[in-house]
């Protein structure tokens, strides 16, 4: 399954009124789900593989899934896809962010592996990382908090 197959299935599944839906083809796993309290945007750029979209994935509300409470300031980055989430760009590299490190909209904060492409996130604004919630190397869920900022 190719990626511009998956944005496909994605487009038809938004504007459809399933959901929830999996699909599994050729060993790869795909499951999408609606009811998400975030808002997920794409704008245009180039991910380092190549692949004409950068996924802005950063959330302003408080994720129904999380149960806590948040003050106003704070931000969520949010898993734009299903995939490996990796904090650095290679195992010998330093993570793309710590706590407490100050990142800028558009900054990479980390990279999901889905299908063997390599998609980066992005911080959607301008912040303070609080909080790494994302293990490195673990699998990750659509619309899962990957970080916390102010």
């Amino acid at each position: 399954m190719e990626l511009k197959q998956v944005y496909e299935l994605w487009d038809r599944f938004e504007n459809s009124s399933v959901n929830d839906f999996e699909i599994e083809f050729q060993g790869v796993r795909l499951h999408m789900k609606k009811g998400a309290d975030t808002p997920v945007m794409i704008q245009p750029g180039v991910l380092s593989n190549g692949v004409d979209s950068v996924v802005d994935n950063t959330a302003t509300e408080v994720n129904a899934q999380s149960g806590q409470s948040q003050a106003e300031n704070m931000k969520e980055i949010l898993a734009p896809i299903v995939g490996t989430f990796y904090r650095a760009p290679s195992p010998e590299e330093k993570p793309f962010v710590e706590v407490g490190q100050s990142v800028k909209k558009g900054d990479v904060i980390g990279i999901i592996e889905a299908m063997k492409l390599m998609n980066e996130v992005v911080a959607g604004e301008d912040g303070i990382v609080e909080e790494i919630l994302a293990e490195d190397q673990s699998f990750v869920e659509y619309n899962q908090v990957l970080i916390r900022m102010k």
